[in-house]
């Protein structure tokens, strides 16, 4: 395997590592809401702040894995606070 193959790999492997730690700041922070009186409004809050971060550090970065981060976030926090809402909270 030659040289530019090689770079190219990494650079594909970083990209998905931005993704994979944008998920992981997702799931925990609406882990942490999921035991807190409210917490739905503090995960919309996390999530709208998040999706926000997403786009700007995409424009900024001129990265696309930033805006596939930014609408997975959307995406399943968006259903993530649809599930808090019907649940509540279990005590």
């Amino acid at each position: 395997m030659n040289e530019p193959e090689k770079n190219d790999e990494i650079k594909a492997s970083n990209r998905w590592k931005v993704v994979g730690y944008n998920m992981l700041a997702l799931v925990g922070y609406t882990m942490i809401c999921r035991f807190i009186d409210g917490g739905m409004f503090l995960d919309a809050f996390f999530i709208a702040v998040h999706f926000m971060a997403s786009i700007v550090t995409s424009i900024v970065a001129k990265r696309w894995e930033w805006v596939l981060s930014a609408f997975l976030v959307l995406a399943i926090g968006f259903s993530s606070c649809v599930t808090l809402l019907d649940l509540g909270n279990m005590h």
